[in-house]
């Protein structure tokens, strides 16, 4: 290039006195600038370059690069996007050029030029490689790693936001690292919502103790699929109060193996040029030049280069350009760049580097400074410094082990490197690993060896990533399970290098053979249970179609055992049922499975039976069994069970149906009394029917709240008046009228819908009450019975009653609730509480049926209730059976002594009245005064006053 005026000298003098590397490409993308720096950089004349392409310079190892720079620039390009890259060129000589460019564009007389400065890239202080080595290692590490390396920053007003992700985000949840960095919420959107809670609470804990952060969440990927994510993050504060995590996230959702490590990102510095007069006055400045110092380029103008200079670098506002002038003498005058401290126009200090050269030009002598901010340099050096340890702290960190293994082309299998965590998992410390590969091999079982090592071979061959489970014996003996993923890449001396992490995933494994057991399985017995039986019934019926032989379902109850249960409590009622299945199964055959279908009923499965006597002789054992007590903890219990059965192929071909008809025969057999056996017959499978009928039925009434409350009175016998009543469930259907309770009450409990029936007759007494008391109508108790489920539930309850009450505005003294002895007496340390519960609350509870169940008078005084109910098994005969009568005067001597009242039942002549008169019973209940009636109904018998008796005629 050449240059025939004052103006371009000096424009050639400041380029060719610049330290770095300047190059200039036009509209055609051809070098019409390359100053000498770029010739001593790259070992190549300037006049072999000009008007060359600049592809020629970087040969054909940067193809993007190549690509964007050799296009033609246009009107608003701006190559300074590129920012600074690190590139290794090979020089004519082949010695290597680390060069680091950084790019621009500009406009010279109309046209668009790009811009590139270069300058041969420094070492690191902490190492023998150079930063780019260093890069290019820990970038290749990265990359190769399974999963998502992330940071994770908590500022003291609890906000998140990431610093940095690995490019794993990409291939798992399809985000560039970029947007997950700027997303303003913390990437709280990218987390499933249901998991969005519990994921902040994880991590204010973790922030609170400073202890690890283990995670598990799922979270959506760019297109819409969900993931699982799984990892664990250390976390450390920092000085300004920030709460940094560095972590790893593995995708559990297919196992695929995905594990990228930390990579620097580096910022970009702009460079400045300023030309400088012999006394330190700035004359030009381009606009990178005020950028660095915060100025407009034009203010730089006429003001002294002092001003750009931290007070520590004193010399340049000491006359050092002047004393160079005189004197020559200048430290920093053409040696180069030097790091020096900046001072922006805000005040704020900065380290930059100069290069100062010395031009003269028509006569006249002005000096170039070419300025970078290094602030990003020096900041990424020591973040590079910092993420070394970080990365380790990472690998360290991981439940398991980080690791580096090859496979050697002579078929050697050893360890790179391994992470702490194999001092943790297996016992070895980390340099026995590495010396001797095969350890981790020695530790495994034979077959998973095996397994292992021909994984490990085809994907060398392949060199796809892999996934492998493996047990392992640890140092001590115990058992672990790692669950690795690793990606291999091949060296160029054919062996292969895998890098990835095995997580220790014991607990896991664990969890997961308890979940299989429970799935199959009784844990209270260890019988199968229903489930495993309905799989062994496939088995079974194929054998008998082969053999033209049957398979037996037989159902198993124990008679009257909620008898015993509540009787001896549950835990020896548990172990009484483990008792019982160790003794069927000594008294079957191998071929027998013998099942747990849930409380007191078993299944059998017999097979190679063929006739009904063969079948009778198999049961007829079974009972036999039972003939001898069973021992549990010294105490004998004598048992006898009732046997239903069903035949394959004559009642069923599906195992559920075989099951259903084999409970139908069982349900006969226990209504005839207990201990005995009955065959499926057709007209039990219509029984069972019309029972699931029924079932149907009483859960679509249950839907249109068809259940309604009657009230029968309750008669003071001292004064006659009507001091309460009970609240009893009458059926109103549309289809079939009024339903008896005696039909549709067994068949709520036998199917669990009794506890909703009670709530819909509480909620509809309390209604009525509140409509009593709005009419003015006498204040009476109302007492409503509860079922044993519900009364040990009793927080449910407690809320049930407490909102119902308040909904109808009725006070807590009105309202009585009802309990079975059996239900009191089955845990009466809980039952105690529950009644001293709602007593507390207002409410007041009683014994129903007394007499009928087994109470303990020990246990009995101690109930906080104030009334027991006399069965009217006992008051029916009372006038006529002397064992009645003197039952019914022993209770209420009984609960007089307890202070306690006492309510008669089934009262319903003249004759039970006078009876209950005499042994001084407090109050009445029955047809003598009063059948069940409607709420309103009820309420034109309290506008009454004192009923007369109307005794009932047989």
């Amino acid at each position: 290039m050449v240059f025939e005026d004052g103006v371009t000298a000096l424009l050639s003098a400041v380029t060719d006195a610049a330290p770095e590397g300047l190059i200039v490409l036009d509209e055609a993308a051809r070098v019409v600038v390359f100053n000498q720096a770029a010739e001593r950089l790259f070992r190549r004349q300037r006049r072999e370059i000009l008007g060359l392409g600049l592809v020629n310079l970087l040969g054909d190892k940067y193809p993007a690069l190549a690509a964007l720079l050799g296009r033609e620039t246009r009107p608003g390009d701006d190559l300074g996007a590129l920012g600074k890259r690190y590139l290794t060129i090979a020089r004519p000589d082949g010695s290597p050029l680390i060069a680091e460019m950084s790019f621009g564009s500009t406009e010279i007389d109309g046209r668009h030029h790009v811009v590139a400065l270069v300058r041969e890239a420094t070492a690191l202080p902490s190492g023998p490689d150079t930063w780019l080595e260093t890069e290019e290692r820990l970038g290749n590490f990265a990359s190769n790693m399974p999963g998502i390396v992330f940071q994770r920053v908590m500022r003291p007003d609890g906000t998140l936001y990431y610093p940095f992700f690995s490019t794993g985000v990409i291939d798992i949840l399809g985000y560039q690292p970029e947007e997950m960095t700027t997303a303003r919420d913390g990437c709280l959107d990218a987390i499933h919502w249901a998991d969005r809670d519990t994921y902040l609470e994880t991590l204010r804990r973790s922030a609170a103790a400073l202890t690890q952060c283990t995670e598990e969440y799922r979270a959506i990927a760019r297109n819409g699929e969900v993931k699982w994510l799984s990892g664990t993050a250390q976390p450390q504060v920092m000085p300004n109060g920030d709460v940094l995590w560095d972590g790893v996230l593995i995708d559990i959702t297919d196992r695929k193996r995905a594990e990228l490590w930390l990579e620097m990102i580096m910022n970009h510095a702009a460079d400045g040029i300023v030309t400088i007069s012999e006394d330190g006055l700035i004359e030009s400045a381009n606009a990178a030049a005020g950028s660095v110092f915060g100025y407009e380029a034009e203010d730089l103008i006429g003001r002294s280069i002092g001003i750009l200079m931290a007070e520590s670098e004193a010399a340049w506002s000491d006359g050092l350009l002047q004393r160079y002038v005189q004197t020559g003498e200048g430290a920093l005058i053409g040696t180069g760049p030097r790091e020096m401290r900046g001072q922006r126009q805000d005040g704020s200090v900065f380290p930059l580097e100069m290069a100062l050269s010395e031009v003269l030009t028509e006569g006249r002598r002005i000096f170039i400074a070419v300025i970078r901010d290094i602030t990003q340099r020096k900041e990424t050096e020591n973040a590079l410094i910092a993420t070394q340890e970080r990365l380790q702290n990472i690998a360290d960190n991981v439940p398991g082990l980080v690791f580096q293994r090859v496979l050697t082309a002579q078929g050697e299998l050893r360890f790179l490197y391994v992470s702490n965590g194999a001092r943790e998992v297996l016992g070895f410390e980390p340099r026995e690993l590495l010396d001797d590969g095969r350890l981790l091999l020695d530790a495994m079982a034979p077959d998973d060896r095996e397994a292992f090592m021909e994984a490990l071979k085809l994907s060398a061959t392949r060199l796809e990533p892999m996934e492998d489970d493996i047990k392992v014996l640890s140092r001590t003996g115990e058992e672990r399970w790692l669950r690795g993923w690793s990606r291999p890449y091949r060296l160029p001396d054919g062996s292969v290098v895998w890098e990835g992490v095995s997580l220790d995933v014991t607990d896991r494994k664990r969890a997961e053979g308890r979940l299989t057991f429970l799935a199959y399985y009784d844990p209270l017995t260890g019988l199968g249970n229903r489930s495993l039986f309905i799989e062994r019934f496939e088995r079974a019926r194929l054998f008998a179609q082969s053999m033209g032989t049957w398979v037996v379902v037989l159902s198993l109850g124990l008679d009257r055992f909620s008898i015993i249960n509540a009787t001896i409590g549950h835990t020896m009622g548990d172990k009484v049922l483990v008792a019982v299945a160790r003794r069927l199964l000594q008294s079957l055959d191998a071929g027998a499975i013998v099942c747990r279908a849930g409380g007191d009923r078993f299944l059998v499965m017999l097979t190679g039976l063929s006739t009904l006597p063969d079948l009778h002789e198999a049961v007829e054992g079974l009972q036999a069994t039972f003939e001898h007590p069973i021992e549990v903890n010294g105490q004998q219990f004598d048992l006898t069970v009732s046997i239903g059965a069903s035949v394959y192929p004559t009642d069923g071909h599906e195992a559920e149906t075989l099951i259903m008809h084999a409970d139908a025969a069982l349900h006969r057999a226990k209504e005839d009394g207990g201990g005995g056996f009955q065959v499926f017959t057709e007209e039990m499978g219509a029984r069972a029917a019309k029972m699931l009928t029924m079932q149907h039925k009483l859960r679509r009434a249950l839907d249109r709240q068809e259940f309604m409350a009657y009230f029968q009175p309750q008669v003071d016998i001292a004064t006659g008046a009507i001091i309460g009543c009970e609240a009893l469930a009458r059926w109103q259907s549309p289809d079939d009228g009024m339903v008896p309770p005696g039909v549709f009450i067994p068949v709520a409990e036998e199917c669990g819908l009794i506890d909703a029936i009670c709530l819909q007759i509480l909620v509809d007494s309390c209604r009525w009450i509140a409509e009593w008391r709005s009419r003015g109508l006498p204040e009476i108790t109302v007492a409503v019975n509860i079922s044993g489920r519900q009364f040990h539930n009793s927080r449910q309850l407690m809320s049930i009653v407490e909102q119902t009450l308040a909904d109808a505005g009725v006070p807590p003294r009105q309202l009585e609730l009802e309990l079975t002895e059996s239900s009191a007496m089955n845990d009466p340390e809980n039952a105690i509480n529950v009644v001293r519960m709602f007593r507390d609350r207002g409410v007041a509870c009683s014994i129903d049926d007394f007499g009928t169940g087994y109470s303990s008078l020990s246990v009995l005084k101690r109930f906080p209730i104030h009334k027991l109910k006399i069965d009217r098994s006992f008051v029916m005969d009372v006038t006529n059976d002397p064992n009645d009568a003197a039952i019914v005067q022993a209770i209420v001597a009984l609960a007089h002594a307890l202070n306690l009242k006492v309510v008669a039942e089934g009262v319903e002549t003249l004759e039970h009245l006078e009876f209950l008169r005499s042994v001084r019973c407090d109050t009445i209940q029955g047809y003598l005064f009063s059948r069940p009636l409607p709420g309103e109904a009820m309420a034109e018998f309290l506008a009454q006053g004192k009923p007369e008796p109307h005794p009932v005629t047989s």
